[in-house]
């Protein structure tokens, strides 16, 4: 299991300072370039965009061909370069670069320098849409400045390249999907994806799920998760799971750990779960009374079924077995409050008998083929195991409910506000509570 918090580039804090994040989008490109290959290759393709020059860079497998990448360089560190490429990476287009009249001679500082060879790439980076163009043509200037040229008669020297978010992102999706696909994955371009994702999820090549001709279960996710990212983003206490299996938020009720999120590959269907009573710990504020679950939750103002099944589960130091069980499964109830307290926790060896006999007496089925007790349990080196009463709870939102929704690549919000109605109706409509006795 991946901890949540171990995507390479993301810090701990949820806030997006501003100056900081402009230096963690440029650092973690930057990384990426170094660690996959095939990434820096297309970025070169597309940044040089001259096949002759770049064959010529490449075509010698035995010639010497220096790389390097460099962040926060001044201009005054640069060497001299017989060609130079001045890149804006930003939401907004290069305007006019050679109309530019920033001419201020100084020292600044380029947040991305890669050379190759006698090559130079200047890129500035910005996290909004903020319009750099005068800012890179003040780099250029300065960079020619102290090789004594300039920069009005060095305009064959000086090829500008509007290199924005959607077209880099574009790039990295494709480079990713391929490396999947040949299943030679890179965990740095995978978290550089999700951090840019995190921060703007319009920047990367997501159809809207009303534009899907065909039900797309990986593009209907992905927009969901885009939906989740901006309902966590909004909340100070909601955070989304990072973990590589399973898609799905934090939940702030005791009674359960997370939500989860999930894709009908066949119906596109948006199937929303959560497991209370997971743990003893859990079961504590479910079982303070016979625990109730209402029968259907109001989401954006639509009723949807809940769909209840029973799940007894079996831990060591780690998951050993367990009971998927429906309520036809049951003689009478077991999920009460005095079986939760009596036999619910930490079981010793002597005592297995005692729980043996409880589910004899509750359960219908052949639980013990279901769980393979004697191999998982009977015949283990075990001295003792933890049982817990927990619950499954799911409802299904359609799919051309998801498709009226979301109909605008860069509007994310309609979902975004179906995701809170979801999370809302769990956290405070699930649950009956009861007053205690």
């Amino acid at each position: 299991m991946m901890n949540k918090h171990l995507n390479i580039f993301k810090t701990y804090t949820k806030k997006n300072r501003s100056y900081q994040l402009e230096n963690d989008l440029t650092r973690a490109l930057a990384i990426c370039l170094q660690e996959d290959a095939l990434f820096f290759h297309e970025v070169l393709k597309t940044i040089i965009n001259d096949s002759g020059l770049y064959n010529k860079l490449f075509e010698d497998l035995d010639g010497d061909t220096e790389v390097q990448i460099e962040i926060q360089k001044r201009t005054s560190q640069v060497d001299e370069f017989d060609k130079i490429f001045a890149v804006s990476l930003s939401e907004s287009v290069m305007s006019g670069f050679w109309q530019q009249k920033h001419n201020t001679e100084y020292d600044p500082i380029c947040d991305l320098v890669i050379t190759i060879n006698n090559i130079l790439i200047v890129i500035e980076a910005k996290r909004d849409n903020i319009n750099c163009t005068s800012q890179l043509y003040n780099q250029i200037l300065n960079v020619l400045s102290y090789q004594n040229k300039c920069l009005d008669d060095s305009r064959e020297v000086v090829t500008p390249v509007d290199l924005n978010w959607r077209k880099l992102m574009a790039i990295a999706v494709k480079v990713a999907s391929f490396e999947k696909t040949t299943s030679n994955t890179n965990r740095f371009l995978n978290d550089f994806i999700q951090l840019v994702k995190e921060h703007n999820f319009s920047w990367l090549p997501e159809t809207p799920i009303g534009s899907l001709k065909n039900i797309n279960a990986k593009s209907i996710s992905r927009r969901i998760e885009s939906a989740i990212i901006k309902f966590c983003d909004n909340s100070e206490l909601v955070e989304k799971l990072t973990y590589r299996d399973r898609l799905g938020t934090t939940f702030t009720p005791k009674w359960a750990n997370e939500l989860l999120f999930d894709i009908n590959a066949e119906t596109g269907e948006l199937v929303v779960e959560i497991y209370p009573g997971n743990t003893k710990g859990q079961g504590y504020h479910i079982f303070q009374s016979e625990p109730q679950f209402s029968q259907q939750l109001k989401i954006d103002g639509e009723l949807y079924a809940i769909e209840k099944s029973y799940h007894i589960k079996i831990m060591g130091q780690s998951y050993i077995t367990g009971l998927w069980l429906a309520e036809d499964d049951f003689k009478k109830n077991l999920y009460t409050k005095r079986n939760f307290n009596q036999y619910t926790g930490r079981v010793r060896k002597e005592s297995w008998k005692d729980t043996e006999a409880l589910l004899d007496e509750h359960i219908s089925c052949d639980w013990r083929s279901k769980c393979k007790w004697e191999d998982k349990i009977l015949k283990s080196n075990r001295t003792r195991f933890d049982i817990s009463f927990g619950y499954l709870i799911k409802i299904k939102i359609p799919f051309e409910r998801l498709s009226q929704l979301d109909v605008d690549h860069n509007d994310i919000t309609p979902l975004a506000n179906l995701i809170e109605s979801i999370y809302k109706a769990f956290e405070t409509s699930l649950l009956i509570k009861e007053p205690l006795i």
